[in-house]
């Protein structure tokens, strides 16, 4: 037996056993299943509306746009060590922003609750 097959079974049992209902491992994958599941699902919609060209322009300008967008919150969350998204929306745009972030959470967390 190798010196690493003990951990590898270990990760190997705690990865792939069972789902149970209420686990962290099935929530994980249910948020992830939810967030991703409807975007990637109607890609080929969109590219068979906006045709191949249009459709890879749109893909990577939705690409650029998400991670850039990412790189501020979280530079801005280091910068001010602000610990969640709610102080960033608070610090970043005042309480309009910090109201219209929270709408957007409840509609989305609505609309997956419904879609689901």
């Amino acid at each position: 037996m190798s010196p690493g097959a003990h951990s590898r079974k270990q990760f190997f049992n705690k990865s792939y056993f069972k789902l149970e209902k209420g686990s962290v491992r099935g929530s994980i994958f249910s948020l992830c299943s939810a967030a991703i599941g409807g975007g990637v699902l109607s890609l080929p919609y969109m590219f068979t509306l906006v045709g191949w060209g249009m459709g890879y322009v749109l893909l990577i300008v939705g690409a650029v746009s998400g991670i850039w967008s990412n790189l501020i919150i979280a530079n801005l969350s280091v910068e001010h060590k602000i610990p969640n998204y709610e102080a960033i929306a608070q610090k970043a745009g005042g309480n309009c922003l910090k109201k219209t972030l929270q709408w957007m959470v409840l509609f989305y967390v609505f609309g997956t609750c419904v879609g689901y």
